[in-house]
Formats: C-alpha cells, structure tokens, sequence
C-alpha cells in the first residue's frame, strides 16, 4: 500500500517539509530551524554549530593574551614605567640628572 506521498509501505512523512506542506519545499538549516539561515546556531565567527568563542579579551577564537595589561591581568590597568619596570615610579633608571634612561653620569672629579 502507498501512503500520501506514494511510497510503499511509508510512514507518510517522507515529503512532508519542515513546515509541515506536503511536498514543500521548505528545510531545516544547520541549526534545524525550518527555513533557517545557520545563525541562530553560528560560534562568534559564525560558523553554525561551530566551537569558537569570544576570549577575555572579547577576541573571536582569541588566546586572551591581546588585552593582558603587565601583571598579566585580562583588561587591566598596570602599565610598564619609563624603566620598563611593571607598576615601577621610573626611579630604577633614573641618571644623576633624574632623567629617566638618561646619558647624565656623574663626574669622577
């Protein structure tokens, strides 16, 4: 015996689209939405179903190292010195002058 969409022995099913019109022509995307276009599903580099994520740093499949501050805090706030000392004052390179990385020495005399 056929069923509805002339199958022998079918569940009736077989074509019917996902929005439920026989023989339609309607289908599922990647995310199994009917008629879907594969967003609703997509990773932050919009691959559906894809496993990328935003890092710390709020980088698209990032390591979270673009945003790391010199303590190695995710957007934070410490800042390398005139010294390129992390949180330092610049007073480890000061010259006699005061001078950060300066060429000032003193005089032997």
């Amino acid at each position: 015996e056929y069923d509805r969409c002339d199958v022998c022995n079918g569940d009736g099913e077989s074509c019917v689209a996902c929005d439920g019109v026989l023989f339609g022509t309607s289908r599922e995307d990647e995310c199994g939405v009917c008629n879907g276009d594969g967003s609703t599903c997509a990773d932050c580099a919009g691959v559906p179903n894809g496993s990328s994520e935003p890092d710390a740093c709020g980088v698209c499949g990032g390591d979270g190292t673009s945003c790391l501050d010199c303590e190695g805090v995710a957007n934070g706030s410490a800042e390398y010195d005139a010294c390129d000392v992390c949180e330092g004052d610049s007073s480890t390179c000061l010259d006699c002058a005061s001078v950060p990385n300066g060429a000032a020495v003193y005089d032997v005399c």
